[in-house]
């Protein structure tokens, strides 16, 4: 009798072990995600502020960039 517990609890360890393995795997996989989320979001980001300044540029000059940057900046974190 004292064998068939001590396996239980071998295997009761074992059970648990493997749930905190996955649990680190996922929390790696969730963390890697969340790094990629961030970094596509700040090439949205860039990608809209060029993407105002180059209109703004072509309708006005130097200081139509400056006002396009703005805005796509404005209007990327809008949309």
């Amino acid at each position: 009798m004292g064998y068939s517990l001590l396996r239980q609890a071998k295997h009761t360890q074992g059970l648990a072990l493997d749930g905190l393995r996955e649990a680190a795997l996922r929390e790696t996989q969730r963390e890697s995600a969340n790094r990629q989320l961030r970094q596509a979001r700040r090439q949205q980001t860039m990608s809209s502020i060029g993407s105002g300044a180059a209109l703004g540029f072509a309708a006005g000059g130097p200081v139509g960039a400056v006002i396009g940057g703005v805005g796509g900046l404005v209007l990327g974190e809008l949309f």
